[in-house]
């Protein structure tokens, strides 16, 4: 087993929110190393006849010593996924040590040992969660699951052209020794998946938008420098040097923007009060405006109430160490420059891509969208050109037939997870699904359908929330208590004392699960135990939803969602009813609409 290697890379955010940052209208991820933030040893329990196949901190594997690259299916496996995105962590937690066949080993290759969770950020930046309970331990993870963690940065790969399949397959990556010198390794791998989320738009070739702005990406700085600037404020307030108003301003009009808008109104209106303003700088003529009206109504209604100032129309040239240099971008009125003063700067304009994907793309010909840069994959996630090569997240774009690729926002990369994990194995001829030679029978990779709209849950930082679904909104502190509800049940899927024992800790495999026949791998996803209560008719159901007061029952309210999206007849009938509503707030909303 030993001289087998089966290669994870997870080169975490900066890949990735809110990697979204699933983006304007995402958020996809970032990170740092918390050791403390798992406390269940990885070894524990484990059966003394199959010993723990626990991960080391290592520079790389030579060759030699893993062995020639496998000519059969039956041969050691070897997988290389690189980013530690939402959907790779799902596919690190289901090949744990106890899950995959003998002839699968794994690697985790990182430039940090955490990724931060997208969805979760803004929460930190307002206050509400410590930066510990917004990360995945990935090195603690890796030690989970039993397998290597290695800690460097991807730089390129290389393929056999004249046997790309079969022939010899490699990813160069650059380590860091303990003298500091810089190594370049190469490590085999016959099938990668890549996951490293995205970068922020605009941030390297806007002038002065890296030295004088606070960038989204990666996450963990993000909140230091926010921690850091906090200090900074409290200092001067106990000097009575605070004379001066905090200008605060947040380029980007997505979700990523608008919820660190309202984020920082809410980590530092207590202390500031009428010395805080903040203003989002946003390219359109609305908030999202892929959103129906009457959720976009809602959306300004919400920015009025926290006294978030919201300037439309607007295109940064420039940063400078006091202004922001805007021009607008609406046609009809010309060419108008302007200066927004500020204090504290976030660059949040969403999504762009990787230059690593470019690289590729330039030395080993991959696939990717000539425009954007975006990973080109099919179907099953699965690149175009490269057979062998995987992506998810934001990182790609689904090439589907009379259908734009969906958005980049958290929600797809987390969907997306088990149907990476079934295809990565049916891909080796590890699947207890499939035994069929995947390179002669492309169909057997299952497909991944990406659902058309999701429940958009933003967070207002004061313990409430505006949700978006079937194009009508909700607000209040229900919302804030599901979408807290659904970010926590998804970390803990990977917080080692919430993993159950059971997938480390089952009796001695069979010779047949050695070889990978009849394992079954953990695809199941944070809300697998929801339950549905029972059905609440339509009309008292859509005056449910309507409610902002503190009283709702949010689990109620889910599972009315959840009904609707099972149910069309269902929907109809509550969204009917909630037109019908009498609700003022509401009833403005829809006229306006």
């Amino acid at each position: 087993m030993d001289r087998c290697l089966l290669l994870i890379f997870a080169i975490s955010f900066p890949a990735g929110f809110i990697t979204a940052s699933k983006t304007d209208s995402n958020w996809s991820a970032f990170s740092s190393p918390l050791l403390a933030f798992f406390n269940h040893h990885p070894s524990a329990g484990l059966p003394a006849s199959r010993p723990p196949r626990r991960h080391r901190k290592v520079l790389m594997h030579h060759p030699s010593s893993d062995g020639p690259a496998p000519s059969t299916m039956s041969e050691c496996q070897r997988m290389v996924l690189i980013g530690g995105g939402h959907a790779h962590v799902q596919v690190i937690k289901a090949l744990n040590a106890r899950s995959r066949p003998a002839n699968l080993h794994v690697t985790l290759i990182d430039l940090q040992s955490s990724a931060s969770y997208s969805g979760m950020v803004p929460g930190c930046v307002a206050g509400l969660y410590s930066l510990d309970q917004v990360q995945i331990a990935l090195d603690s993870l890796a030690d989970w699951s039993g397998i290597d963690f290695v800690c460097g940065r991807v730089v390129g790969m290389l393929f056999d052209k004249n046997d790309e399949r079969n022939g010899r397959k490699s990813v160069l990556v650059e380590v860091t020794d303990d003298d500091g010198n810089v190594i370049r390794r190469e490590i085999p791998f016959d099938v990668v998946s890549i996951d490293i989320g995205s970068t922020t738009r605009n941030f390297t070739s806007t002038p002065g938008a890296e030295r004088y702005t606070i960038s989204t990406r990666p996450i963990s700085d993000l909140v230091r420098r926010i921690q850091y600037e906090d200090s900074v404020i409290h200092e001067k307030l106990k000097t009575d040097e605070s004379s001066d108003v905090i200008k605060v301003v947040v380029v980007g009009g997505g979700a990523a923007g608008i919820e660190l808008s309202l984020a920082l109104r809410a980590r530092w209106n207590d202390i500031l009060d009428s010395k805080l303003t903040v203003t989002l700088i946003d390219s359109n003529d609305v908030l999202l405006p892929s959103e129906t009206s009457a959720c976009c109504s809602a959306l300004r209604c919400i920015m009025k109430k926290y006294n978030i100032e919201v300037r439309h129309n607007l295109v940064v040239d420039e940063v400078t160490s006091s202004h922001i240099h805007v021009n607008s971008n609406k046609n009809n009125v010309g060419s108008l420059q302007g200066k927004v003063p500020y204090t504290h700067c976030i660059w949040a304009t969403g999504a762009e891509a990787h230059t690593l994907a470019w690289d590729l793309h330039k030395d080993s010909g991959l696939d990717v969208s000539t425009d954007r840069g975006w990973i080109c994959v099919n179907h099953h996630l699965q690149s175009i050109s490269h057979p062998s090569v995987f992506a998810a997240g934001d990182c790609c774009e689904i090439m589907i037939e009379n259908r734009k690729s969906p958005p980049k926002a958290g929600v797809y990369a987390v969907r997306s997870g088990p149907i990476l994990i079934e295809n990565l194995t049916r891909f080796l001829g590890v699947n207890p699904h499939s035994q069929s030679d995947v390179s002669a029978n492309p169909n057997d990779l299952i497909v991944y359908h990406p659902q058309d709209d999701f429940l958009k849950l933003l967070m207002c930082g004061d313990g409430t929330a505006l949700g978006f679904r079937f194009g009508i909104p909700f607000y209040g502190k229900w919302v804030w208590e599901l979408k807290d509800h659904i970010d926590t049940m998804f970390m803990d899927l990977f917080r080692l004392e919430k993993l159950s024992q059971s997938d480390t800790t089952k009796s001695t495999p069979t010779a047949e699960e050695e070889e990978g026949v009849g394992v079954k791998y953990d695809t199941s996803q944070y809300d697998r135990h929801e339950s549905v209560k029972e059905r609440m008719n339509a009309e008292d159901a859509g005056a449910f939803l309507l409610r902002r007061d503190d009283e709702v029952d949010f689990q109620t309210a889910w599972s009315i969602l959840r009904e609707m999206m099972a149910d069309e007849y269902y929907k109809e009938d509550v969204l009917s009813a909630i037109i019908r509503s009498p609700d003022n707030w509401w009833k403005e909303l829809f006229v306006t609409s």
